[in-house]
């Protein structure tokens, strides 16, 4: 267990730091007395750096795919934060998407080597769906099996792999070259299968060498910096009035990404290497869509209170969804961008995402402090103040909303 005058004149790496949670990581450090000037911040060449170009940090463009990039990177610093990552849901990122957060990942802490302590961001979405429907997962909520047969028949299964070998097998045959050709057609759910892979890869560098490194599984985040407009997207459609409705029976666990960078700062502290530990938002604000959707638009019509903001009421079951879903995935084999919506989203969606950040509290002494009333708030006054509402198109994404 390190305390912040440990930390102190120590130097940080933040990869994927010009991201929605890696830009508050950074914030995060300035804020607990570390210098900007002994922050590295590891970023996409060509990336978008909004979020974070108000402070003096060491802005330093990499591509983690290439390897031999790395070591020059890292050289002379002890601490890093891992947050590189995509999170996009559509089946054409499939590759690319892999790519990045396997091979990637493999390859940044390969490079790892002699470093005191390392977070990486994985997400909750490595873990399994609890049982019954709206009860609250944990780090032991398997993706894999369910210990009572029954269950498995009543929660959805997420992911593509059925062990951690079989995961570990897929991804090492894609690092040695032996996977069949056209392997990212295998791949279910992208972002699910990518990053459950990517943990197990973790978890088996840890096991044979001691790599110092925590795992933070982050849920649904929303506040300022989303400056990529991931589930900031909720916030500008509805302000749009341009989210008629949404899939029956979804939800999720939501967190101020103020709290998410909180307990990012304190696994860097007090995290116990080989570890995961959830970090989330307070266990009322796990939300069902249709209860999300309505205390956006309650905010936004508090903020606008001259305009008529609509609460999006129209439920659209899975299978309906699935079919629509499967119809925009057919039609995005024609066009270049991929659509919003497809059977990964859908899928993902149908069943809450609800889990606890106890585990958190026991060991990192994290609580949350901000509501997701007062995350949407905050957000809402960061997209005023960078005149994002109106937007045509994702920034740095180039994809319409």
């Amino acid at each position: 267990m390190l305390s912040i005058q440990d930390l102190a004149d120590e130097k940080f790496i933040v990869a994927g730091g010009t991201g929605f949670i890696g830009s508050r990581v950074v914030r995060k450090l300035i804020a607990e007395g570390i210098q900007p000037q002994n922050i590295r911040v590891l970023y996409y060449p060509g990336s978008l750096t909004t979020a974070i170009e108000d402070l003096p940090v060491d802005l330093y463009p990499i591509d983690i795919l290439k390897k031999e990039s790395i070591p020059k990177a890292l050289q002379g610093f002890n601490y890093i934060f891992d947050l590189i990552g995509n999170t996009a849901m559509d089946n054409k990122s499939k590759k690319i998407q892999w790519l990045v957060n396997v091979e990637g990942t493999r390859n940044l802490l390969e490079a790892c080597e002699g470093m005191e302590r390392i977070v990486y961001t994985s997400t909750v979405d490595t873990l399994g769906r609890a049982y019954p429907r709206g009860a609250l997962g944990n780090e032991n909520t398997s993706p894999y099996v369910c210990e009572n047969p029954q269950i498995g028949k009543l929660v959805p299964k997420l992911h593509s792999f059925d062990s951690p070998e079989e995961a570990l097998e897929f991804a090492d045959a894609i690092h040695d070259g032996t996977a069949p050709k056209k392997w990212w057609k295998k791949i279910g759910i992208g972002y699910f299968d990518s990053k459950l892979a990517a943990q197990e890869i973790i978890n088996r560098m840890h096991h044979d060498t001691d790599l110092p490194v925590i795992s933070v599984l982050p849920t649904l985040n929303f506040g300022p910096g989303d400056d990529l407009i991931g589930s900031g997207l909720y916030l500008l459609r509805i302000q749009s009035n341009s989210m008629p409705g949404y899939i029956k029976g979804g939800g999720f666990a939501v967190t101020h990404v103020d709290d998410q960078a909180q307990g990012h700062f304190l696994a860097m502290l007090k995290g116990k290497p080989g570890e995961k530990y959830i970090i989330t938002g307070f266990e009322d604000d796990c939300l069902y869509m249709k209860d999300m959707l309505r205390i956006i638009a309650e905010i936004i019509q508090e903020k606008e209170p001259d305009r008529k903001i609509k609460i999006p009421s129209f439920g659209i079951g899975y299978r309906t969804a699935w079919f629509f879903g499967a119809m925009l995935d057919f039609l995005s084999i024609f066009r270049k961008k991929p659509f919003p919506i497809g059977r990964a989203s859908v899928r993902a969606g149908s069943y809450p995402s609800f889990f606890t950040y106890r585990k958190a509290e026991r060991e990192l002494g994290y609580s949350p402090t901000k509501t997701f009333r007062q995350a949407i708030a905050e957000m809402y006054d960061y997209y005023k103040q960078k005149n994002y509402f109106g937007l045509k198109n994702r920034i740095g994404l180039n994809e319409k909303i």
